[in-house]
């Protein structure tokens, strides 16, 4: 269950009305805990984030402040979530330590230097803000950062892993069968794709009209063709190739990739036409008359393989351009 971790006192919290009872009695009265306020931007912000995580509140308090301390978060409007309440920074820490077992934690949001230590327990982003002001509303944008940096580093190991298995397993391979090999690798891919035209045709269009793109526009199928590549929640090479749209007309567009993770490590086993074959001439299968539609045509005059400046995906309709 993923999960953020949120203190409680001055980071959504602003007690400052309660202060002159301090190390009174009456300071964790309930009457006077539903006097604090809310600071600015943290309730919108915790909704926001609640759509994708559990919150998780951690307070510096009694934990007979249970009751009213979930009656504030309510009146406020922050969203439900577990409430973990102790007064001392050791009891909060044996609380966190516990807190592992049930959730996993994407990032933790406090507003002191000390909450680094909750944040460092659980392996997580610390975001610190400034007490009762905080900038709430740069929060989404660091915590999606940090998590696209983190599925990049996942898929860069992913990649690693599967290059090198690769080239363990075809080094020999070709080695004995020699280029042969590749022909027989890619008439077994171009079959099993077009076993599997009718499934995909039906993904695709599905995924070009949740966009609002039309597969007989190529000016929609290059952004589509794009945005799919920046899915960061989905797709396995994001972070590993940048690419850009060159062109983009109705019946023809250029796709421009300027860099490819999978041609650097190829390069690095100085065995880049292993790659080529694996990797990039496989994208005619894919491409030429795609299963989106069948009239489009590919070509790829460059390849960062094969040591071109970038790569090219040029896709056009023949019967629209002899038109024009």
């Amino acid at each position: 269950m993923k999960a953020i971790l949120v203190f409680i006192e001055g980071t959504i919290c602003d007690t400052r009305p309660r202060h002159n009872r301090v190390g009174t009695p009456e300071f964790y009265q309930r009457e006077q805990i539903l006097k604090d306020g809310a600071v600015p931007g943290s309730a919108s912000c915790l909704q926001e984030l609640a759509e994708d995580y559990t919150i998780v509140y951690l307070g510096a308090r009694p934990a007979s402040t249970l009751p009213s301390t979930e009656e504030w978060l309510e009146k406020m409007g922050f969203p439900k979530g577990p409430v973990y309440l102790a007064e001392t920074h050791e009891e909060r820490r044996a609380l966190v330590q516990d807190m592992k077992e049930k959730f996993t934690f994407t990032a933790g949001i406090g507003d002191r230097w000390d909450d680094n230590e909750y944040h460092a327990e659980i392996g997580c982003l610390s975001v610190i803000l400034e007490e009762f002001e905080g900038n709430w509303a740069a929060v989404p944008g660091r915590i999606i950062k940090y998590v696209q940096d983190e599925r990049i580093k996942e898929n860069e190991v992913h990649l690693k892993g599967k290059v090198e298995g690769l080239f363990r397993v075809l080094l020999p391979l070709h080695s004995r069968y020699g280029d042969e090999i590749w022909d027989t690798y890619f008439e077994f891919l171009f079959e099993m794709f077009e076993n599997s035209r009718k499934e995909r045709k039906k993904e695709d269009l599905q995924s070009l009209a949740e966009y609002g793109f039309s597969p007989d526009d190529l000016r929609d199928v290059a952004k589509w063709y794009v945005a799919s590549f920046e899915d960061w929640e989905t797709n396995p090479n994001f972070g590993l190739q940048n690419m850009e749209i060159a062109e983009a007309e109705e019946s023809r567009c250029v796709i421009r990739v300027k860099r490819c993770r999978y041609a650097e490590l190829w390069k690095e086993y100085n065995r880049s036409d292993i790659g080529y074959q694996i990797h990039c001439r496989p994208d005619k299968a894919w491409l030429d008359h795609p299963a989106w539609n069948k009239n489009v045509r590919f070509q790829q005059p460059k390849t960062l393989m094969q040591g071109d400046d970038c790569c090219l995906f040029i896709l056009y309709l023949p019967e629209k351009e002899s038109e024009e």
